[in-house]
C-alpha cells in the first residue's frame, strides 16, 4: 500500500523527458490456445498425436516451452531449442506425439512459456498495416483474465462507418467468430456527435465487455466476450443518471469485481457542472438498479476536480487516477490519483499533476496490472486533424513523477490505452496517416518471460471406443439422440441420405460420456452418426 503524498506538482513549459527504469512485467506470451483446435479438450491415445498451437504476441527470442502436467508431475516437455516448439509471432504450433506406453489415462494440462530477450527501450511491436487500421479508434481494452478463452484478447471501438467494435487476438489476427461486430446498435450513427460512440471500453474477470455509448449521455452496454448481434444489457441507463445533473455525459469506464461484486466507475465529463466521478453497483440481474443514481466518488471541487473528469482508471488496490481537461490557467491538475473510496466522498488527491502543453487534451488514463505504471493517451489539442501535439506518456502510480514518453516520433493523436496481463502497453493513435488511425502495442524494455496455463486441458485414454446414437426423438423441428461415448471428447456429427455421402450438422463436447444432443433436420437425411473429432 501506498502512503498518501497530498501535494500537488506543476510542471510549466514543454519538458524535455528522458527515459527512467521501471518494473515490468514479461512482454511476450501465449494466447489462444488449443489443443488440436478445440478450445475445450484434445484427446490423445497410445501412437497418435496431439497438436498444441498458440498465439505469441511477439517473437519470443529467448524460447519457448510447452510443457505436459499429469496434476503437479511433469511428463513432457516439448521446447524451441529442438524444434518442438514455434516461437514466431503469430500462430504456432507444437506437436506431442503420444508414447506407446502412455501414462495412466486421465486428464493433462498444458502451459507454454515464452521469453524474449527483449528491447532497450518501449518498442512497438505492432505495424500500422490493414491488420490495425481503424477509421476512428476511440476505446480499446484487453482481456486480462487467465481464465478466460479469450484471453489477451484486444477490443477496438470505431466511430465511424462501420460504426462497431473490432476485435483482435494479440498478434492482431481478428477473432475467430468475426473481426467486428456492431452488437445490433447504431451507436452514434446519425446523432449530433457521431464521432465519439462507440467510446470507451472495459472488461470485468467474468469475461462482461463493458461499452459506453456517449453518443447517448453515457449508456452502458454489457457484452459477451463475441459481441453477440442483439445479446446485450443495457447496465447504466438514463434513469441511472446523477440527480445533480439530468444530462450528464457519462465518460470514461472501468469495472472492478464480477457478478454481483462487480461496481462500474464513470466519470461525468461535462464541464463545469459534473458530477465528478460517480459508481454503481451491479444487480443480480447484471445491471445497474432501477432509478439507481449512482455513488458519488469525488466531486467536483476547488483545489483538485475543477472542471470535470474525463476517464478514470482504478487498480487493484482500489487507488483512482483520473485526467480532466487541461487549460492555460487551469489552478489544478489534468492528470491525479485519489486514494481508495472508503465510504465518504474524496475531495483530496494523493497527488497532482498539471503539465501545460504536455497533458493538453488527454483522452485516456490506464493503470498497469501492478498498480506500478500510469499511462496517459493525449490528443494534444482540440483542433487535433490540422494541429498535432499528441504523446503516450507514462507517469509513477506511486507520485506521479515522469517517467517517459513512449512515442517519440510527434504527429500524432492518441486517443485512448489500456494494458495486458503482462505489462504490455496499447494504444490508439487517430491520426498516423491523414484522417484513419490504427491500434498500435508497445512492449517494455529488457529481458522478459511469461507462463500462460492453457484453459483446455488433454484427455488422455488407452484407446477410443466408438461412439453410437440411441433413442431418436423428433421434437421442434430437430433430431434428438442420446450419445454414447467417452467423457471430454468432441464428437461430430454426420447426416447422411445414402449412407455413403456424409455430411457434419452438429458438433458437441461434454465432460460426461453419455450425453443428450439434437441436431437439424435437414434436406433428405435420413441416417446420423457420431464420429470422433481427431
Amino acid at each position: 500500500m501506498r502512503s498518501p503524498c497530498h501535494k500537488l506538482i506543476v510542471l510549466f513549459g514543454v519538458l524535455f523527458l528522458c527515459f527512467r527504469a521501471i518494473s515490468v512485467r514479461a512482454n511476450v506470451y501465449a494466447t489462444d490456445i488449443r489443443l488440436n483446435g478445440s478450445l475445450n479438450a484434445g484427446v490423445i491415445v497410445p501412437g497418435a498425436s496431439l497438436t498444441i498451437s498458440y498465439i505469441l504476441n511477439d517473437a519470443a527470442t529467448g524460447g519457448v516451452w510447452v510443457r505436459i502436467y499429469s496434476g503437479t508431475n511433469l511428463i513432457q516437455t516439448l521446447a524451441s531449442t529442438n524444434g518442438n516448439a514455434g516461437t514466431n509471432a503469430g500462430l504456432n504450433p507444437a506437436i506431442w506425439i503420444g508414447p506407446t506406453n502412455l501414462v495412466t489415462p486421465g486428464v493433462y494440462t498444458v502451459s507454454i512459456t515464452a521469453a524474449s530477450a527483449g528491447y532497450d527501450a518501449w518498442t512497438n511491436i505492432t505495424d500500422d498495416g490493414s491488420n490495425f487500421s481503424v477509421a476512428l479508434p476511440r476505446g480499446i481494452t484487453v482481456n486480462q483474465n487467465t481464465n478466460s478463452l479469450f484471453y489477451g484478447r484486444v477490443f477496438v471501438a470505431n466511430a465511424d462507418t462501420p460504426f462497431g467494435i473490432f476485435k483482435y487476438n494479440a498478434d492482431g489476427s481478428q477473432g475467430d467468430e468475426g473481426g467486428f461486430s456492431s452488437g445490433g446498435l447504431s451507436w452514434g450513427e446519425g446523432a449530433e456527435f457521431p464521432e465519439y460512440s462507440p467510446w470507451k471500453m472495459a472488461i470485468s474477470m467474468d469475461d462482461k465487455v463493458y461499452i459506453d455509448d456517449l453518443s447517448g449521455n453515457g449508456v452502458v452496454y454489457a457484452f459477451d466476450q463475441t459481441i453477440a448481434t442483439n445479446q446485450y444489457l443495457a447496465v447504466v441507463r438514463a434513469d441511472n443518471y446523477p440527480s445533480q445533473d439530468s444530462t450528464p455525459n457519462l465518460s470514461g469506464l472501468s469495472v472492478i469485481g464480477a457478478g454481483t461484486n462487480a461496481r462500474i466507475w464513470m466519470t461525468d465529463e461535462k464541464p463545469y457542472v459534473s458530477a465528478g466521478i460517480i459508481a454503481w453497483q451491479i444487480t443480480a440481474n447484471g445491471a445497474a438498479a432501477t432509478n439507481d443514481t449512482g455513488t458519488v466518488i469525488a466531486p467536483l471541487d476547488s483545489d483538485f476536480l475543477t472542471q470535470a473528469p474525463y476517464d478514470l482508471a482504478v487498480d487493484s488496490n482500489g487507488y483512482i487516477y483520473t485526467i480532466q481537461f487541461l487549460t492555460s490557467d487551469s489552478p489544478a491538475g489534468a492528470l491525479m490519483c485519489f486514494p481508495p473510496y472508503e465510504g465518504q466522498p474524496e475531495t483530496t488527491a494523493d497527488w497532482a499533476i498539471w503539465m501545460y502543453p504536455v497533458l493538453l487534451d488527454a483522452y485516456g488514463v490506464a493503470v498497469d496490472p501492478t498498480g506500478t505504471v500510469v499511462a496517459v493517451a493525449v490528443v494534444g489539442t482540440n483542433d487535433y486533424e490540422t494541429a498535432p501535439a499528441g504523446g503516450l506518456y507514462l507517469f509513477s502510480a506511486t507520485n506521479g513523477d515522469f517517467i517517459t514518453n513512449v512515442d517519440q516520433t510527434g504527429g500524432n493523436a492518441y486517443f485512448d490505452v489500456a494494458w495486458d496481463n503482462v505489462g504490455n502497453l496499447y494504444a490508439l493513435d487517430g491520426r498516423p496517416n491523414g484522417f484513419s488511425g490504427v491500434w498500435r502495442a508497445y512492449s517494455p524494455p529488457g529481458t522478459n518471460q511469461a507462463t500462460t496455463v492453457a484453459v483446455p486441458f488433454i484427455q488422455a485414454y488407452n484407446a477410443l471406443s466408438a461412439p453410437y446414437l440411441t433413442n431418436p426423438v423428433v421434437s421442434m423441428g430437430g433430431l434428438g439422440f442420446t450419445l454414447a461415448g467417452q467423457s471430454n471428447v468432441t464428437y461430430v456429427i454426420q447426416g447422411s441420405s445414402d449412407l455413403t455421402n456424409w455430411a457434419a450438422v452438429a458438433t458437441n463436447f461434454s465432460v460426461l460420456a453419455n450425453r443428450s444432443i439434437s441436431v437439424p433436420i435437414s434436406g433428405n437425411q435420413s441416417f446420423y452418426r457420431a464420429m470422433t473429432v481427431p
